[in-house]
């Protein structure tokens, strides 16, 4: 009777034990598949290959996005609105650039001079992922700046941090890697509508 029932209880265990391997093994990445029946699949090496031909993109080219996308909100290249592009901004930005070594995820949008390219002292790492510097004097353009002299917060504790100088004519932006130096660099300039 009792080896009936240890029968019985292994034979439990191990019905168990597929049913789990099954509903794992159809459930793959919790994707699924969402076409409709009578729809054909498409071949596995195709959707390999278009992973593998997605670059994850860095956080300066998220940033990027959302300039686009603020300055063509705003029409800032007929308005000339920078408190409006400081404010979209804000609006628009879902948190989703992330300080890789801090977890931040904030963005920091202010209204500066020029003479902030050069303080390579300043540290905004506490809380942010991005910094925007709006130069708002209607005279600096990207198309004269030399990028290597931008050093602000170019130091250590900024690390993870993105930075973004916005100019009338475009905007340049970079990230901080662990040592403190800039990385993935980006000079964007904005298409003048006619």
């Amino acid at each position: 009777m009792i080896l009936k029932m240890v029968r019985v209880k292994l034979m439990l265990v191990a019905a168990i034990v597929c049913v789990i391997s099954l509903l794992s093994a159809c459930s793959g990445n919790g994707e699924g598949n969402n076409q409709p029946s009578g729809t054909p699949i498409k071949s596995l090496t195709q959707s390999t290959q278009k992973t593998q031909d997605k670059k994850e993109k860095t956080n300066a080219e998220k940033f990027l996005e959302y300039a686009i996308k603020a300055a063509d909100l705003r029409n800032f290249t007929k308005t000339g609105n920078y408190a409006g592009v400081i404010k979209t901004l804000r609006d628009i930005y879902e948190d989703d650039i992330v300080n890789p070594y801090t977890g931040a995820t904030s963005i920091y949008a202010m209204n500066r001079t020029i003479s902030y390219i050069d303080n390579n002292d300043m540290s905004v790492t506490r809380g942010y992922s991005v910094d925007c510097v709006v130069i708002d004097d209607y005279m600096t353009q990207l198309k004269d700046l030399d990028t290597s002299e931008v050093v602000y917060c170019v130091n250590p504790e900024s690390k993870g941090m993105v930075f973004a100088f916005w100019f009338m004519d475009g905007v340049y932006i970079y990230e901080i890697d662990e040592n403190g130096q800039k990385i993935n660099e980006i000079k964007h300039f904005f298409e003048k509508e006619e």
